[in-house]
């Protein structure tokens, strides 16, 4: 079984000088990445590999990513991951090595929203309605496959897991010392 995590980044600030590569996350979205991040460490969820966008918002929530779950994880910084369509985005995840099982893609919408709604046939209904209304900043979906190849990940045939928002991101123990 293959697991894969489509972390759509933090909220970012609206301008940056340097145009949209240079934007960073917001105060609300540098907290919100760490935020996240706990959540990885208390549902124990730990990739083989991620794969993150060159933008400096992706990069930020990455970093918030790890410092949250108080972990550092494998990273490979992949620019066509930067405003990437959907059959880039498959063609990405079809060129992961089988010996990566969990694979994290840390991205932009609107091809990461388009992305998850292609892989996920199956799941609570409740969960894929919420992934088909908004793939806000941030947010996690996690969808399985039953195969042992991500060249064989086809669209339709992936279960959604978890669809996490932040919304859904209640303060944990952790934050309250």
């Amino acid at each position: 079984m293959l697991h894969l995590a489509i972390l759509r980044h933090a909220e970012a600030m609206p301008l940056a000088e340097g145009g949209d590569l240079e934007r960073a996350l917001s105060p609300s979205g540098r907290e919100m990445a760490e935020r996240m991040g706990r959540y990885f460490r208390d549902a124990e969820l730990v990739p083989d590999l991620t794969l993150v966008s060159p933008a400096c918002r992706t990069r930020e929530t990455f970093e918030g990513l790890e410092q949250g779950a108080a972990q550092k994880f494998k990273c490979d910084i992949v620019p066509a991951l930067y405003n990437a369509s959907l059959e880039t985005l498959e063609a990405i995840l079809a060129d992961q090595p089988k010996e990566v099982k969990f694979l994290l893609v840390i991205g932009h919408n609107p091809g990461f929203a388009e992305f998850a709604n292609a892989l996920a046939g199956k799941g609570k209904k409740g969960e894929l309605a919420k992934l088909r209304e908004h793939f806000p900043t941030p947010c996690l979906a996690i969808i399985d496959f039953d195969v042992k190849s991500w060249k064989k990940v086809k669209p339709g045939r992936g279960r959604l897991e978890r669809f996490v928002t932040r919304g859904a991101l209640a303060k944990s123990p952790a934050d309250e010392t």
